[in-house]
C-alpha cells in the first residue's frame, strides 16, 4: 500500500458505515482525513475524533454532494488546511426502499434525489478535487479516486 502519512483524503458521507469504517483506516495509516457529512454531525464528530485518537488530523465539514458549491467547499477546506488532496473516497450515497410491485412508491422527486447524490454527486466530487490532484502529479498515475457504491 502506497505510504498514506501525512496525506490527505476526502470521505463523503463519512458519520457512519463504510464511510467512518473508511475514515478510521486511514487514519491508521497516518492520512489526514475530511469527514463529510449532510444530517448526522453526532457520527461525523465521533469519527473525526476516532481518527485523531489515531495521531492523524482530521476536520468536519457538513456538505450534500448533490449541491455542487458543497463539494468545491469540501476540497477548498482540504487545500486551505493541507494544501493537498491525495485521495478521494466517493461513499455518499443515498436510496429510498419500496416494495417492487409499487411503481408508485418511488416519484420523480425521488429519482432526482437518487441521482443526483449517488451519481452526480461523485462526479462532482472528482471534479472539485481533480485541479489540486493534477498539479501534484508526483508519477506515472497518482490520483486515487475510489468511487464506493452505497
Amino acid at each position: 500500500m502506497k505510504d498514506l502519512k501525512n496525506r490527505v483524503a476526502i470521505v463523503t458521507g463519512s458519520s457512519s458505515g463504510v464511510g467512518a469504517a473508511t475514515s478510521r483506516l486511514l487514519a491508521s495509516f497516518g492520512c489526514h482525513v475530511v469527514i463529510n457529512y449532510n444530517t448526522n454531525e453526532k457520527g461525523a464528530n465521533a469519527v473525526a475524533g476516532d481518527c485523531t485518537a489515531q495521531g492523524a488530523e482530521a476536520i468536519v465539514i457538513k456538505g450534500n454532494v448533490a449541491e455542487d458549491n458543497d463539494c468545491v467547499a469540501m476540497a477548498n477546506a482540504a487545500i486551505e488546511r493541507w494544501g493537498r488532496i491525495d485521495v478521494l473516497v466517493n461513499n455518499a450515497g443515498t436510496t429510498k426502499f419500496v416494495d417492487h410491485t409499487n411503481l408508485e412508491g418511488l416519484d420523480d422527486n425521488d429519482f432526482y434525489r437518487i441521482y443526483g447524490v449517488n451519481v452526480i454527486g461523485a462526479y462532482q466530487m472528482v471534479r472539485a478535487c481533480n485541479e489540486q490532484m493534477q498539479k501534484q502529479d508526483e508519477g506515472p498515475n497518482p490520483k486515487v479516486y475510489i468511487l464506493l457504491a452505497n
